[in-house]
C-alpha cells in the first residue's frame, strides 16, 4: 500500500477510536454528588445552595437560621432535626417565606419553618418532594402553583392563620397524602383548574373553615382521610368528576357543603362527582342485612348524596407527631 494510503487508514483508525471509546478515556468525568454540611462548610444555607451542583446534597446541622431561600437547582435539602433545624421567616424587617422550590427535582425534608407568609412555595416545577417538616405559625403553608408530579407527605401543620395548610393553583397529578394538619384556619384547598390530584390518608383536625375544598377543579380524588371537629368537612364548588371515597368525616359542623346558587347566576351547572362509601358520623339510617353499607343514601342535597354510606368509620393511618420527620 502506498505512504498516502497507509496514512489515511492510520488517521482513520484513531477517528474510529475516539468515536467508541468511553468518555471517561477521553477525560470528561461526571462529578459524584456531595454534601454539603451547614455551618461547617458554609455559614448559611443559601451560600451552600449556590455552591451545590445538580444532585448534591445540603446538610443543615441543628440551629435557628433566619433565611430566606430560593432553591433553583435539583438538590436535596435535608435538616439535621425537625423539632430544632429552624427557619424562623419573621425577622425584624417583616414577612418572608422560608423557602422558595424554583426547580425540578427538588426535595426537602426535616425542617421547621416559622412565622413567614409562606412555609413553602413551589412554583412552575415538576417531580419535588416535601416530607417530614413541621410548618407552624405561618400564614399560608405550602403553596403549589403550576406544578406538577410533586409529592406532598407526612409534614405536620399548626396554627396556619390566613390561608390553606396545603393548596394547590394550576397543579397537576400531585400526590398530598399522611399529612396532619391541626388548628389551622383552612386544611386542603385544590383550586384554580386543578386535575389528576391525590388527596390520601391525611388527618385534618380542630379547622375552623374547610378541612376540604375543592374550587374549580376537576378529576381529583379524595380517598381515606380523617376530617374532625371542623367548620365544614368538605366544599365542593363548581368541581366536577371528581372522586370521594372512604373518608371519615366526624363531628364537622357540616359535613359537607355543596352551595353553588353564587354560580348559578353566572350560568354554571351543579357540579357532578362521586360520593361513596364515606362514614359520616351524622348519619341515622340503618344496616339491616349487616354489610356495614346503611340502607339508604346520605343524602346532602337534591343533586348530591352518598349512595353507599359507612356504619362505621375505616381504619385510617394516623402518624404520631414523633414520626413526621
Amino acid at each position: 500500500m502506498p505512504k498516502v494510503g497507509k496514512r489515511v487508514a492510520l488517521v482513520f483508525l484513531l477517528i474510529l477510536c475516539f468515536a467508541i471509546a468511553p468518555i471517561s478515556e477521553i477525560g470528561v468525568v461526571k462529578a459524584e454528588p456531595k454534601t454539603i454540611v451547614v455551618p461547617d462548610d458554609y455559614p448559611s444555607i443559601q451560600q451552600a445552595i449556590d455552591s451545590a451542583s445538580v444532585g448534591d446534597t445540603v446538610y443543615v446541622k441543628s440551629a435557628t437560621y433566619h433565611e430566606n431561600l430560593v432553591v433553583n437547582k435539583s438538590i436535596s435539602l435535608v435538616g439535621e432535626n425537625v423539632d430544632t433545624t429552624i427557619i424562623d421567616g419573621n425577622p425584624p424587617e417583616g414577612y418572608r417565606i422560608p423557602i422558595k422550590i424554583q426547580s425540578n427535582n427538588v426535595s426537602v425534608s426535616g425542617f421547621k419553618l416559622l412565622y413567614g407568609y409562606a412555609g413553602i412555595t413551589v412554583g412552575g416545577v415538576k417531580f419535588c418532594s416535601i416530607s417530614g417538616n413541621r410548618i407552624a405559625g405561618n400564614q399560608h403553608g405550602i403553596s403549589l402553583v403550576s406544578s406538577s408530579y410533586c409529592n406532598i407527605t407526612r409534614n405536620y401543620f399548626e396554627l396556619i392563620g390566613l390561608s390553606s395548610a396545603i393548596q394547590l393553583s394550576y397543579s397537576n397529578n400531585n400526590l398530598v397524602t399522611g399529612n396532619y394538619i391541626d388548628s389551622c384556619t383552612e386544611g386542603i384547598q385544590i383550586r384554580e383548574y386543578s386535575y389528576g390530584n391525590t388527596i390520601s390518608e391525611n388527618t385534618i383536625v380542630n379547622v375552623s373553615d374547610a378541612a376540604v375544598r375543592l374550587l374549580y377543579s376537576n378529576n381529583n380524588e379524595v380517598v381515606e382521610n380523617n376530617v374532625t371537629n371542623s367548620g365544614t368537612g368538605l366544599i365542593i364548588y363548581v368541581s366536577n368528576n371528581n372522586t370521594v371515597y372512604h373518608n371519615n368525616f366526624r363531628n364537622n359542623t357540616f359535613q359537607i357543603s355543596t352551595n353553588e346558587w353564587y354560580a348559578q347566576q353566572w350560568g354554571y351547572s351543579f357540579s357532578n362527582n362521586t360520593l361513596n362509601q364515606n362514614y359520616w358520623s351524622n348519619y341515622n339510617g340503618t344496616d339491616t342485612n349487616g354489610d356495614g353499607i346503611g340502607d339508604t343514601p346520605y343524602v346532602i342535597d337534591e343533586n348530591n348524596q352518598d349512595n353507599y354510606p359507612l356504619m362505621n368509620p375505616i381504619v385510617i393511618p394516623e402518624f404520631p407527631l414523633g414520626s413526621y420527620c
